[in-house]
């Protein structure tokens, strides 16, 4: 199982380092084993995305394709910080690993706060998230920068390039990921 679900806070965070030190702390409090992983882990491995304006106060997403690592985050964080882990509910995403592997198509991403789009990284976080070795088979269909970021269409050829295209959403694109940067929304196109 992997994904990302919401915590609600009532501070707007006014710089990444906050966001994450929050986090890092709140984890840390649970087991200190843990946050010295997180700290120790590659970019990617767990991410703080936002914050987000909520009814009340601010959502930061907590993100994480390492299956072990997001087990022990759903059961343990909604008992110390104010989260939901409801799937069907806003921010939470829940993915069995399989589900990663779905049926080629089209897919447009969108990718915020980076100018650039890695595949060889992608490739990377793949072999080590998923434990597959992948490579990508895919059609470019267009390609086009945004003052927010960049805006990629491809047309996937594989079961296991779809599963690298889905984890880039989990595991972000680009450099400084543990902070929110380089978030990709996901879109399939219905042909």
């Amino acid at each position: 199982m992997v994904g990302r679900f919401p915590i609600y806070v009532e501070e707007e965070f006014t710089s990444d380092e906050k966001k994450w030190e929050f986090v890092l702390s709140k984890i840390e409090s649970i087991d200190p084993a843990v946050a010295s992983f997180v700290e120790e882990a590659p970019d990617g491995t767990m991410r703080v995305i936002g914050p987000f304006r909520a009814r009340s106060g601010y959502a930061l997403v907590i993100s994480s394709p390492l299956s072990s690592l997001f087990h022990f985050l759903v059961l343990n964080i909604p008992r110390v910080l104010n989260a939901v882990v409801k799937p069907g509910r806003a921010y939470v995403e829940i993915y069995e690993k399989r589900d990663l592997f779905d049926s080629p198509g089209v897919f447009t991403l969108k990718v915020k706060g980076t100018k650039g789009f890695s595949l060889k990284q992608l490739k990377e976080d793949t072999k080590l998230f998923l434990g597959v070795d992948v490579e990508p088979a895919f059609q470019p269909i267009s390609l086009r920068n945004t003052k927010n970021g960049v805006i990629v269409t491809v047309k996937t050829l594989t079961p296991e390039t779809t599963a690298l295209v889905k984890l880039s959403r989990l595991c972000g694109t680009g450099e400084s990921r543990r902070y929110g940067h380089g978030d990709v929304e996901i879109y399939r196109i219905v042909e």
